[in-house]
């Protein structure tokens, strides 16, 4: 039974040397989705609290912003309209949970 790398060899993927190799390098990477994660990296990792803040922060500005322009004593919101901001809350909810958790992973560069 040929094995998995002669089998790509046959296959004129490549030089079975290079293909070896270009595996054992991809093996080898240190990223994550093409963001380094390497101790370096890892440094600006201080950036990511202020980014975090200041996401928070435009969010909170964005809350107050969505809460000013809703109807006061005219009428109540329409159904569509109450589905927008939900939604539009639930999204912040979520954006901020994500940047959270990234933050506590170390994810977030």
């Amino acid at each position: 039974m040929p094995s998995f790398w002669n089998s790509l060899s046959q296959l004129n993927l490549a030089e079975g040397w290079a293909f070896h190799r270009l595996i054992r390098v991809a093996a080898e990477d240190n990223t994550v989705f093409g963001f380094d994660m390497s101790i370096e990296s890892l440094r600006s990792q201080e950036y990511s609290y202020f980014i975090f803040g200041f996401l928070v922060v435009a969010l909170i500005l964005f809350g107050i912003i969505v809460y000013l322009y809703l109807p006061r004593k005219k009428g109540r919101l329409k159904l569509g309209e109450k589905i927008m901001f939900g939604s539009i809350v639930v999204g912040m909810v979520i954006a901020v949970l994500f940047g959270w958790l990234q933050l506590v992973e170390g994810y977030l560069v």
